[in-house]
């Protein structure tokens, strides 16, 4: 019952149920809880928890179709 995000006064439990809830990106937490929309000094944490309990959540994947020309 760790509070993460001081700002707001989010408990690391409250982050892991947006979690549960479908919340996969930190923009995801912010917008369920609030984590994270003041200062972003618990970015860090918020992102390890979404890495611990749905993975890969902070790996930012760009996936371009490929081309002759782009080679």
């Amino acid at each position: 019952m760790a509070i993460v995000c001081h700002c707001e006064v989010v408990r690391d439990r409250t982050i892991v149920k947006a979690i549960h809830r479908g919340a996969l990106t930190l923009a995801d937490v912010q917008a369920a809880c609030g984590a994270g929309t003041s200062c972003g000094g618990c970015a860090p944490a918020v992102m390890d928890l979404l890495d611990r309990h749905c993975g890969m959540a902070s790996a930012v994947v760009s996936v371009r179709p490929w081309s002759p020309a782009s080679a």
